[in-house]
């Protein structure tokens, strides 16, 4: 599993190496989580 890595301005990849499939989901579910965790509701 990739070290998924955070810039100032968002996700620092490079195609299909580290921006994965895989990795949007990981970053998908995180962010869920985030929000259900913290009550954040996103419009």
């Amino acid at each position: 599993m990739t070290k998924i890595k955070f810039g100032t301005d968002g996700w620092r990849a490079i195609i299909a190496k580290e921006f994965t499939v895989d990795n949007v989901v990981r970053i998908s579910e995180a962010t869920g989580n985030w929000t259900k965790k913290n009550n954040i509701t996103l419009q």
